[in-house]
């Protein structure tokens, strides 16, 4: 079974970033979201929103690049915000409880 590849549609906000996610976010697509985050800082974005309401798989690889965008927006006064996340995802930061680390919105 091929994975469903990761697609990362970006949007300008008034008050940072919005990346509406799609596929899944692996080992083999992670990169691909560490990108788009560094270009959203790179704009001058503190706050990041990551839209989950596409994403179907997260593994630790993605986690982990969640967690590492989350400490450089929060040492810089931002933060990453997930979205719409629930499911399989969700599952996930609640099994390793890093659903008490990040900012979660519904």
């Amino acid at each position: 079974m091929q994975p469903f590849p990761l697609s990362i549609r970006f949007e300008d906000q008034s008050d940072g970033a919005l990346l509406r996610l799609d596929g899944e976010i692996d080992l083999s697509s992670a990169h691909l979201l560490v990108e788009r985050i560094d270009e959203a800082i790179g704009r001058g974005a503190l706050r990041v929103i990551l839209d989950f309401g596409g994403v179907t798989f997260v593994n630790s690889t993605g986690l982990g690049a969640m967690v590492a965008a989350t400490k450089r927006l929060r040492a810089d006064g931002g933060d990453l915000v997930l979205r719409s996340f629930r499911g399989i995802p969700a599952s996930a930061l609640a099994t390793t409880g890093l659903d008490r680390f990040f900012t979660i919105e519904s």
